[in-house]
């Protein structure tokens, strides 16, 4: 499957099966002071685990949702990473999902420090292709990774 990063094409062999896509989302409750993060992963376009999981992390909870949607995201990878699947479609609505990755803005706090050096120690593991889609579009699986996100918060 051939496909363009920032103007570059790459051609990258996804035998079936190899890969999977993975939707991400995440949520905030202030009342509380934590954070949920939802994840939904598709093989072959079929619902494959889902995660729904919560966190309150002192470093992470000053960023409120951003925090749900980063750890979301390294749960996709991880389980990319557990299952020795090489290759990822990254679904985010949050566009620091990908920039922190990439190098397009700088982390600086603690909380996208430790995702750009998670994402670092992965990447040459894990081809993770990161696509943005448009909150609360009406996206199937990114509605169903918010519902995710917030049942585990209770909101």
């Amino acid at each position: 499957e051939a496909y363009e990063y920032m103007g570059v094409k790459k051609d990258v062999k996804v035998e079936n099966g190899d890969f999977v896509k993975a939707y991400v989302d995440g949520s905030y409750e202030h009342a509380i002071r934590e954070y949920g993060s939802g994840v939904v992963i598709l093989r072959n376009d079929i619902v494959e685990k889902t995660y729904s999981i919560k966190g309150n992390e002192e470093s992470l909870v000053g960023m409120r949702n951003v925090a749900g949607e980063i750890e979301a995201s390294k749960m996709a990878m991880k389980y990319c990473i557990d299952n020795n699947i090489r290759y990822l479609k990254l679904y985010f609505d949050y566009e620091g999902i990908e920039k922190w990755c990439v190098g397009v803005w700088k982390a600086n706090k603690e909380g996208t420090i430790e995702y750009k050096k998670f994402y670092d120690s992965i990447k040459d593991k894990l081809h993770v292709e990161f696509i943005k889609v448009k909150a609360h579009s009406g996206d199937r699986y990114n509605e169903e990774a918010d519902k995710l996100a917030k049942a585990a918060i209770g909101i």
